[in-house]
């Protein structure tokens, strides 16, 4: 098996191997041409961030290099073995950045996989210098040793069964990636837009802006005249708007009367707290997505001192009287009895560095019975929420494991009203103003007393729920995604080794665009 299979090295399947320029070119805000490190490629792809620099043409003609179709790219220094394709635009690279152009009957999928697998990445870790910052020499690339099939068929046969399971991955992110997305989306919409108290509001006075109460602010009033704007932009805007004002009645129909509350007083105060409520399904004219919803919405605002205008009912408090904060540890490292052999999790933020949702299902280190011992704060239970408090501050994570923690985290394991769901989009809504009362001078850092600090809206019971009711099940969907991922991940990591070395023997994989008879 495998037997016609060859080993070979980088440089013998390269026409060239190089890197990109050791300077600083002339940046220009408006340039064509992207400046391109190690640090822009991530997952098999070149990325560009916020921070990628560009350059004119001048700078781009004097330091461009010869890449096209067969390349692929390395990071080679600072964070190394990041592997990308070549996407055929037009970029310069820096010294970070290494090319490989492939010889013709080479396949650069394959060479990709070869450099992402786990013997190409221990060997750049065991040849690289530095201590600070790491560097692998060209020489070092050229001089790595592997085994590839003698044909381009061969070679991407075993692609085919690779990017088969990569596929699926990539699916499932993307549908994590959308379903995030929409409990970002309603979270913003309910909780900080405030849509369906605005909507309430509008049903009130039969949509017309005019009729609002001329106490109420002009921030309000053009807040209202852009939700009516939205609303009326839908392609079901009368039957939205109909649905809303039979809301508004049936709401209306449900409050008590003077003389009903003054003869509910006299038999029971809790019976004047608690009127008979209406059944908002049972009216046709009503859409099930209001009734659900704008029913646990009030129709009005009031003023806070300290957060402004928020619908009325809804309380005002801080962090530190709404919610349990706790912080953790790290086990002497030195001590083998607080992590050999350990099986409790513990996380640190660069757990979550990367990590593309706000899932924890796994640390990539675990302590002992005895390591726990030392953390004050403990095992945290199942749907604790994480929010890094330093270097960086902000990254958020809802542990799915029992978890401990070490002192880059605050945690959130106990709140009086708001769920686990609703506190990490909270948190993700307000990190700007948590970023900017952050301190320190090395790093970023935000104390606990100061995040106890923060004030936050506590919306109604109902509204709350409702919330949750939905956004429980995207990160159910989620996790169980996650978990699949894992999965797939580990069978491509299994296989990935054995395919390329020829152990294994290569099945014909069916394309999409084949026809299997």
């Amino acid at each position: 098996m495998g037997s016609n299979w060859k080993t070979t090295t980088l440089a013998d399947i390269s026409e060239r191997i190089g890197d990109g320029l050791h300077g600083t070119p002339k940046y220009s805000d408006d340039g064509e041409y992207y400046f391109v490190n190690g640090n822009n490629l991530e997952s098999g792809a070149i990325v560009y961030k916020d921070s990628t620099k560009r350059v004119g043409l001048e700078e781009y003609n004097k330091h461009k290099k010869e890449l096209g179709s067969s390349t692929v790219l390395v990071s080679i220094n600072g964070t190394i073995g990041n592997v990308a394709l070549y996407n055929g635009e037009e970029v310069v690279l820096g010294k970070s950045a290494c090319y490989i152009n492939l010889k013709k009957g080479i396949s650069k999928e394959f060479v990709k996989y070869i450099l992402s697998g786990y013997l190409f990445q221990e060997y750049i870790q065991r040849c690289s210098t530095g201590s600070t910052i790491k560097n692998v020499s060209l020489k070092m690339m050229r001089d790595f040793a592997f085994r590839i099939p003698d044909t381009e068929i061969e070679q991407d046969k075993a692609v085919e069964l690779l990017k088969l399971l990569d596929h699926k991955i990539s699916l499932n992110n993307q549908t994590n990636q959308t379903l995030e997305s929409m409990a970002q989306a309603l979270f913003k919409s309910w909780f900080v837009d405030f849509d369906p108290v605005f909507d309430n509001l509008l049903a009130s006075v039969d949509f017309n802006v005019e009729n609002l109460e001329t106490s109420l602010p002009d921030e309000l009033k053009q807040k209202a005249q852009r939700r009516l704007a939205a609303l009326n932009s839908l392609e079901n805007a009368a039957q939205c708007k109909a649905s809303l004002s039979a809301l508004a009645h049936e709401l209306q129909a449900q409050l008590p009367t003077k003389e009903a509350t003054q003869a509910a007083v006299q038999v029971s105060e809790k019976a004047a707290e608690t009127p008979v409520k209406a059944n908002f399904n049972a009216n046709p004219d009503i859409l099930a997505q209001h009734a659900n919803t704008h029913a646990h919405f009030p129709n009005e605002f009031e003023h806070n001192e300290q957060l402004g205008w928020i619908p009325k009912g809804w309380s005002a408090t801080s962090v530190e009287d709404e919610f349990v904060v706790k912080g953790g540890s790290t086990p002497s490292t030195k001590n083998p009895d607080f992590w050999e052999g350990g099986e409790i999790h513990w996380t640190s933020p660069k757990d979550l560095s990367g990590n593309t949702t706000k899932i924890m299902l796994d640390t990539s280190r675990k302590i002992t019975s005895a390591g726990l011992k030392k953390i004050t704060s403990g095992l945290l239970p199942i749907d604790t929420v994480l929010m890094s408090s330093r270097a960086p501050v902000g990254y958020l994570a809802l542990a799915k494991v029992p978890v401990a923690i070490n002192q880059g985290y605050i945690a959130i394991t106990d709140a009086k009203t708001l769920s686990s769901e609703y506190t990490i989009q909270w948190l993700d809504s307000v990190m700007d103003e948590i970023k900017g009362i952050s301190g320190g001078t090395t790093f970023a850092e935000i104390s606990k007393k100061t995040f106890k600090s923060i004030q936050l809206v506590i919306p109604s019971k109902k509204a709350v729920e409702a919330y949750t009711e939905v956004t429980k099940m995207y990160y159910e969907r989620i996790t169980a995604s996650v978990q699949e991922i894992n999965t797939l991940t580990e069978t491509r990591d299994y296989l990935l080794p054995k395919l390329i070395s020829g152990e294994l023997q290569i099945p014909d994989v069916a394309t999409d665009d084949e026809t299997v008879d």
